[in-house]
């Protein structure tokens, strides 16, 4: 949350791009939810329809981490059976960015 002059400012949904430099053709576009104490990752997709790796959800984990979320969670369809994973997120005692949601 961020005050200014009269408004509050709520962080609700992130658009996540997968790019080097912002303004370039990005490779993979994550779109994330927050509710409560918890991320939902309602869309994932690649250029070329790949899976996102380790790498791309440990550092939407981290994110996760830095706005004070307990959960992150998301759908993967395997097979053509879905299923739904909640991850509990363990805090680190790394300095973070002061970036919070009002609860």
């Amino acid at each position: 949350m961020t005050k200014m002059g009269d408004w509050v400012f709520e962080v609700k949904m992130v658009r996540a791009l997968k790019v080097a430099k912002h303004g370039d053709p990005y490779s993979a576009v994550a779109m994330l939810t927050a509710n409560g104490e918890q991320m939902y990752i309602d869309t994932q997709l690649t250029k070329d329809n790949e899976e996102l790796s380790k790498s791309d959800f440990l550092t939407i984990y981290k994110f996760c981490e830095s706005l004070d979320m307990k959960y992150v969670c998301y759908d993967r369809m395997k097979n053509g059976v879905r299923s739904s994973k909640v991850l509990e997120i363990e805090p680190t005692k790394v300095q973070r960015p002061a970036i919070r949601l009002v609860k």
